[in-house]
C-alpha cells in the first residue's frame, strides 16, 4: 500500500490563488465576502473558498444552518465566541456545530481567505441578540446582503424564543 502525501500550506495557497483568478460565484454585501464554489452547490455537502473583506456586524454573534469547518488558507482573523476571542492563523482548522455562535473580525492590513466546508442544512440560522435569537431575514436588510434592522435596537422586531425553527427546506 502506498502512503498518501498531504498538500502543504504553500500548495494549498497556490491552489486557492488559482481558484481566485476567476470571478467569485457569489458576493455577499458591499464587498463583505467573496465566495467561490469549489464543488457544485448541493444539499449534502458544500465546499467554498471565502475571501473575507470586512468584519461581521458587531451587534451580535451568529450561528449557521449546518455544521461547518474552516481552514484558514491565507492571513488571520479574530474569532469572537461566547468562550472568548481567538486569533486564527493560516494553516489552522476550526470545526463548529451549526448552533455554535461566533463573529469574525478582520485584522486591518491582513488577508483572510478560508476554505469553508458545510454539512447538510439542519436548521435556520440567525443572530443571538441580548433579548433572544433573531432569524437572519429579520436581522439583515430585505435583500439579505447588507446591514439591516439588527437586534431591534429601535423596536423594529421581536426576537424568536426558539432558534432554528424551519422556514424553508434548503437555501
Amino acid at each position: 500500500m502506498t502512503a498518501l502525501s498531504y498538500a502543504t500550506l504553500p500548495e494549498m495557497q497556490a491552489w486557492a490563488t488559482g481558484i481566485m483568478q476567476r470571478q467569485p460565484d457569489y458576493v455577499i454585501g458591499d464587498d463583505y465576502l467573496r465566495r467561490w464554489w469549489v464543488i457544485p452547490r448541493n444539499e449534502h455537502v458544500n465546499v467554498y473558498l471565502h475571501e473575507i473583506l470586512k468584519s461581521d456586524d458587531d451587534r451580535a454573534m451568529h450561528d449557521h444552518p449546518w455544521a461547518n469547518t474552516s481552514f484558514l488558507v491565507f492571513g488571520s482573523y479574530i474569532e469572537h465566541t461566547p468562550e472568548g476571542s481567538f486569533v486564527r492563523m493560516a494553516g489552522e482548522t476550526i470545526q463548529r456545530a451549526a448552533n455554535a455562535l461566533h463573529r469574525l473580525e478582520v485584522i486591518p492590513g491582513e488577508q483572510a481567505i478560508s476554505l469553508f466546508m458545510t454539512g447538510p442544512k439542519v436548521r435556520e440560522w440567525g443572530f443571538q441578540c441580548e433579548h433572544g435569537w433573531v432569524h437572519w431575514e429579520d436581522f439583515t436588510s430585505p435583500d439579505g446582503r447588507t446591514t439591516g434592522r439588527g437586534c431591534g435596537e429601535h423596536g423594529e422586531l421581536s426576537p424568536v424564543t426558539h432558534p432554528g425553527q424551519p422556514r424553508e427546506v434548503f437555501a
